[in-house]
């Protein structure tokens, strides 16, 4: 793995460069999971350093999934559903560019089999 990034510059490397079909929701998606991390890891401007990609597992990916989305969505009943296919390929662009550690990797998957993406 690299040194360690930061989920904005994870986010925008993806949008940059689409993994397979890139949906017009992606830049959505992304601003959602990166204000959710906002939220969760910097309280406090001197606090951004801990918005290290290496931070986000799967505790925060199915608190993301389960909670976030579906209260700063309460009326799309699909939402869970269509950022599925965006997580797919958000992780499948960060195993490309070796950006997860191979523990983080095993974690994420655990998280992704528990929630059949």
């Amino acid at each position: 793995m690299s040194e360690a990034r930061r989920i904005e510059d994870a986010l925008k490397g993806f949008l940059e460069n689409p993994q397979g079909r890139a949906s017009d929701s992606d830049e959505a998606f992304s601003s959602l999971l990166l204000e959710f991390c906002e939220l969760l890891f910097a309280e406090e401007e001197d606090d951004r350093e801990k918005m290290s990609l290496s931070n986000l597992g799967s505790f925060e990916l199915d608190e993301f999934f389960h909670f976030y989305l579906p209260d700063m969505h309460p009326g799309d009943v699909n939402i869970q559903k269509k950022v599925k296919d965006f997580l797919k390929r958000f992780r499948k662009y960060l195993e490309k560019k070796n950006l997860l550690s191979k523990a983080q990797s095993e974690d994420w998957k655990e998280f992704f089999q528990e929630n059949g993406i």
